[in-house]
């Protein structure tokens, strides 16, 4: 059991410094001017290469960069830093990277000795590993983005106020980043530090949109710009649409409270079948040893999977109301 143990550890790092020596003589991407001076207003801050000389050659600073230059060489960096920074989780592509790892590593590590030397329980762990920490990220995606546009049109009547009584676009956009709360303080923070630097404030708030998905905040952008390109009065626009929002607002959560129940049901149905097996697996694995051993028990695991996939999305579909 101990050795199964270490040769799983031990696999697991070999595939790690594999994949960063591979990685490593890859020419560097060079970051923009104009990015890496707004570095240090996301959630990351600035990364270690824009500080000059390196102060910290601790081991885990050397595996936070070597992960980097795994996650720049295969493309990910950019896709899995946008997903951290609409989470609100303040790490960079590198070190979730490293999460991933030793959680995954570690998850098999401990099913395998619970379980008393088994490999199968060490591959469930394996698999809960990969697919856990993009679940929780997801929910995390989720719920911040969620809390986002339940703030919106508070936020936008404020801006509303504050251009009717004589302030510019930017000032109001300043006023808001003290009074309201995450995550709207910090995008628009991060959308007005953009401005300073040279991005038209349409633009910024552009990205803020595309940033958090927000389909009504991009209209919002949208009637910014056209009122910067025809005129008209801006207070009033947005006065309209912040009503508009708060409607359907309130409509989204008297939906969200009905198909509470059919939600919540839909996590219990989904979820028990795969809770129940990996129970068994821990506890009882001879009596699940005929569906993993024979041809029949093989084919029946397959099409329960099925059976399950199919029943799952159904029931997402059925409770999922869009607004």
């Amino acid at each position: 059991m101990i050795a199964l143990a270490a040769i799983l550890l031990f696999g697991g790092i070999a595939f790690l410094l594999i994949t960063v020596l591979n990685s490593a003589s890859l020419p560097k991407r060079r970051q923009p001017n104009v990015a890496r001076r707004l570095s240090i207003y996301t959630l990351t801050g600035r990364g270690s290469s824009d500080r000059g000389v390196r102060s910290d050659t601790s081991v885990s600073e050397t595996a936070k960069d070597f992960a980097n230059k795994v996650m720049v060489s295969r493309e990910f960096d950019s896709m899995m830093g946008m997903r951290l920074e609409r989470a609100g989780l303040p790490l960079k592509s590198g070190e979730w990277l490293l999460i991933h790892i030793g959680l995954t590593i570690g998850l098999a590590i401990l099913l395998l000795l619970l379980s008393g030397g088994k490999l199968l329980p060490a591959i469930l762990g394996v698999i809960i590993g990969v697919v856990a920490p993009f679940l929780f990220l997801t929910f995390r995606e989720d719920r911040r983005k969620a809390a986002f546009q339940s703030q919106l049109p508070d936020t936008l009547q404020l801006m509303a106020g504050s251009i009717a009584s004589g302030l510019s676009l930017p000032q109001a956009i300043d006023t808001l980043v003290t009074d309201s709360a995450p995550p709207m303080n910090g995008e628009l923070r991060r959308a007005l530090a953009e401005s300073r630097l040279g991005v038209q404030m349409e633009k910024a708030l552009e990205d803020v949109a595309d940033r958090m998905q927000s389909v009504d905040f991009s209209w919002v952008v949208m009637a910014i710009r056209i009122q910067r390109e025809v005129g008209g009065n801006l207070a009033e626009v947005l006065t309209t649409v912040a009503a508009t929002m708060r409607e359907r607002e309130r409509l989204r959560r008297q939906v969200s409270t009905l198909s509470a129940e059919g939600r919540l049901s839909a996590w219990i149905l989904g979820a028990l079948p795969v809770v129940f097996t990996l129970f068994l697996l821990l506890t009882r694995p001879e009596y699940l040893a005929p569906l993993f051993g024979t041809p029949l028990g093989l084919a029946l695991l397959i099409f329960a999977g099925i059976l399950l996939a199919v029943g799952i999305a159904w029931l997402v579909k059925t409770v999922k109301v869009e607004v």
